[in-house]
């Protein structure tokens, strides 16, 4: 028989942890994906250029693969700045869940692969919704990071964007892994903060085996 899902998270004691903390908590994280993201394809970057430098004095090398890396490189790194300058100046962002989920999920890949937390996005690249731009993608990414937390060690968190007539729902699954509730919670609350201002209706379960599911419901524009 199946047990009744449980809440995990903590009701906001006092409140006076206020936005600004919540998304520092974000900030961090991010900011240490951004070191480690950025400089990869950068050093490769460099070691291509070597190359063709070398190459040049050789008549007849190739450079096809060079430049092929060098343009992908540039790509990435424009990529995950652009990503970072969204997330940044949330104010500038429509209310778009689809934009959302992708932008955290790459912004906050290199905080997975620490954890050893694989994660899979599905559902449309675009979505408006009736939300606030300046509070949805902080929504999204303490969504994510609860996921990340909740089963690290091993495990996996699905995100699945899924427009359902009037209502479109964002469902973070996380299963598997050790996972570190403590942490989750921090960022469970956060979100729970966020969700009146970004108009969600936002549900958090965990069955007793671990796993948990995360439910955010948002009305498309009229």
């Amino acid at each position: 028989m199946t047990q009744p899902m449980q809440w995990i998270s903590r009701a906001n004691e006092d409140g006076s942890q206020s936005r600004a903390v919540d998304r520092g908590l974000l900030l961090e994280r991010v900011a240490a994906g951004l070191a480690h993201e950025g400089k990869n394809p950068l050093h490769n970057m460099v070691l291509h250029l070597q190359l063709m430098v070398e190459k040049l004095n050789s008549p007849g090398e190739p450079l096809t693969k060079h430049l092929t890396a060098l343009r992908d490189g540039i790509g990435k790194v424009d990529g995950i700045l652009k990503s970072f300058g969204e997330f940044a100046a949330p104010e500038h962002s429509p209310p778009d869940l689809g934009a959302a989920v992708r932008r955290a999920a790459l912004l906050f890949a290199y905080d997975a692969r620490r954890a050893s937390v694989l994660i899979a996005v599905n559902g449309p690249e675009s979505l408006t919704v009736r939300s606030d731009g300046r509070w949805l993608g902080d929504l999204v990414a303490h969504a994510l990071v609860a996921g990340v937390e909740l089963a690290r060690d091993g495990g996996q968190v699905s995100l699945e964007v899924l427009p359902q007539g009037a209502v479109a729902t964002l469902t973070v699954r996380a299963q598997g892994g050790a996972g570190n509730r403590e942490q989750a919670v921090v960022h469970l609350d956060a979100a729970r903060r966020l969700a009146d201002g970004a108009a969600c209706d936002l549900s958090i379960e965990t069955p007793p085996g671990g796993a948990a599911r995360l439910s955010l419901q948002f009305l498309h524009p009229r």
